[in-house]
């Protein structure tokens, strides 16, 4: 079974990215630059992925020009577009899954579509300067990723004890 580490591998960094841009937006010393240091590389020092967060940001030329809650925007907009993307793929792989990956791929296309959707509301909130429910929206669209990951973890992990256990009560190696 190897569709099921493509798709949960696609676009876990970049989710990881956009959750962390909101601890930095909530951070007012961020706000003020210290000897010319550009905004992005001030917010994206306080990330656990400095360079994801800084090749991801600087990807956008608005980047350059925009505030934390522009910056909080671009990396929304970038995981949409990564959440829209690995939907899609997950969704194609319906048609091609065996009966044991069918019920995996069918989780992880609803987890990815409730993602993007709670990213698209993010973005309404972010509007609205409503951080909270920014980074609520955030977090439940973590989790919906998270979800079908861990589904494909379980499934993986049984599947390959079956098949383990099949082999070594055959004999076969």
């Amino acid at each position: 079974m190897g569709f099921p580490k493509m798709i949960y591998s696609v676009d876990r960094l970049p989710l990881l990215l956009f959750l962390v841009t909101f601890t930095f937006m909530a951070n007012p010393a961020i706000s003020v630059l210290n000897n010319g240091e550009d905004l992005v590389s001030t917010a994206c020092n306080h990330t656990l992925y400095v360079e994801l967060c800084e090749s991801s940001l600087r990807s956008d030329p608005r980047s350059k020009t925009w505030d934390l809650q522009g910056l909080a925007s671009i990396a929304l907009n970038i995981n949409i577009a990564n959440g829209v993307r690995t939907r899609d793929r997950i969704h194609s792989l319906k048609s091609t899954a065996d009966n044991k990956t069918l019920s995996g791929v069918n989780v992880c296309s609803e987890e990815y579509s409730d993602a993007v959707q709670n990213l698209q509301e993010a973005i309404g909130a972010l509007r609205n300067r409503s951080f909270d429910s920014v980074n609520t929206l955030v977090s439940s669209a973590m989790t919906d990723s998270e979800t079908c990951e861990e589904g494909f973890e379980v499934e993986m992990t049984i599947s390959d004890w079956k098949e383990a256990h099949t082999c070594w009560a055959s004999g076969q190696s």
